[in-house]
């Protein structure tokens, strides 16, 4: 099972009704679309949900940094799947019964369930959204150089922010102000940031880290710079907007 990058732009008024009441915040990452097509794509995933993703979470897992393992660790423990076991080849059920009651929240639901009540519309205050896929811990090394979030701007971009809401499987959900906002988008912007990134380009160094998803090769480069001017632009154009972001790994 991958993590990806995701980020949303909305308004400060949206954003303020999420922190007021956080149980909306996965509504974000679900589009029209993807909800359309979930229901479909989930009746089909359901049993592969008891053999194979088990082993491929475990797996997954190990190729993570030791921080990054340890949090994935103890957010599957919160919410009642054992790491251990999912090496075994166990946990399937569990990792249905998740999906299923995650899909719940969103107003979706898997083939032969009953519909339900209300359904969800897309929520007001709600902008544009970018995923930059598994590039999302490749991006942030080159930004910075480090692992894990820090305090300054550039670490920031990708892994930082204020954690709202419940764990979405991968950690909760974070956000950042439109204030903060406009300073990474002029620090994303900055001239010399991208010759800073490509000095840091080191495959085997970044494999050695642990940077996810763990294997890099000469190509991948470019990947990564592709995915940090996406994501770049992104933050100017919330910043020119006076809007907020919200992200998630999922």
């Amino acid at each position: 099972m991958s993590m990806m990058g995701r980020f949303v732009q909305v308004s400060p008024a949206r954003l303020k009704q999420i922190i007021d009441d956080p149980s909306d915040v996965e509504e974000l990452f679900t589009g029209d679309q993807a909800a359309q097509a979930m229901p479909q794509l989930m009746g089909a995933l359901k049993e592969k949900l008891h053999g194979r993703a088990p082993q491929m979470l475990a797996a997954s897992m190990a190729a993570m940094p030791p921080e990054l393992r340890d949090r994935l660790a103890q957010s599957l423990k919160n919410i009642g799947i054992d790491p251990d076991a999912l090496a075994r080849g166990e946990g399937g059920d569990d990792l249905a019964k998740l999906m299923a009651e995650r899909m719940q929240k969103l107003g979706l639901r898997l083939p032969g369930q009953p519909p339900a009540s209300g359904g969800s519309a897309q929520a007001s205050g709600k902008g544009a959204d970018l995923s930059i896929d598994k590039a999302w811990h490749g991006v942030h090394y080159l930004l910075c150089g480090k692992l894990e979030p820090g305090s300054d701007l550039a670490s920031q971009a990708v892994m930082g922010g204020t954690d709202i809401g419940d764990d979405m499987g991968y950690g909760p959900a974070r956000y950042f102000d439109a204030a903060k906002v406009a300073a990474i988008a002029v620090e994303l912007s900055r001239p010399n940031l991208e010759a800073e990134m490509t000095a840091r380009w080191d495959p085997a160094q970044m494999a050695t880290l642990g940077i996810y998803p763990g294997k890099f090769d000469a190509a991948d480069q470019q990947w990564l710079m592709d995915a940090f001017r996406q994501l770049r632009q992104f933050y100017v154009d919330a910043s020119a907007a006076k809007l907020a972001i919200v992200t998630c790994l999922e």
